[in-house]
């Protein structure tokens, strides 16, 4: 894995407001399914070409990777390290064993976690907002290529 995309979920109204189960099960908001469409299209026009998807299990991550994979035309894939449960160093390495021998790849997560890996990658601050997004170069040594929250596009 040479670039890492990482993507926090689109907006997502709350357990309450969404009727769902539980947190695990809140959907994306309209706005939420806008903005994730509207990333895709960024990260295409940033020369983003991952040729895997990964996102947490948690539903308003796997609807954010999903609009996002589709406009890519790939498929999502769950990877539990993402669920906002593991420290960064731990996520990493479920990230890079699941993904090293693939060139670039998008990660679909949550906050704090989706910032503390570029923290931890990179040494370097992003606080993601909704279907914010940064590109972390892994080689020769991890570096911020640059980074952007929806609510800032055009």
């Amino acid at each position: 894995m040479k670039l890492l995309y990482l993507m926090r979920h689109g907006h997502s109204p709350s357990t309450q407001e969404s009727g769902a189960a539980s947190d695990a099960s809140r959907p994306l908001s309209d706005k939420g399914l806008r903005d994730a469409a509207h990333v895709a299209r960024e990260l295409a026009a940033r020369g983003a070409r991952p040729s895997l998807v990964l996102h947490s299990p948690l539903t308003r991550a796997a609807q954010t990777a999903a609009v996002v994979a589709a406009a890519l035309g790939l498929a999502p894939e769950t990877l539990k390290a993402l669920d906002n449960t593991l420290a960064a160093d731990k996520a990493f390495a479920a990230l890079r064993a699941r993904a090293d021998a693939v060139e670039e790849v998008l990660a679909v997560g949550h906050q704090p976690q989706v910032g503390e890996l570029v923290a931890f990658l990179t040494d370097e601050a992003f606080e993601f907002r909704p279907a914010g997004a940064a590109a972390v170069a892994l080689e020769p040594t991890p570096r911020l290529l640059w980074a952007f929250n929806a609510d800032e596009l055009g």
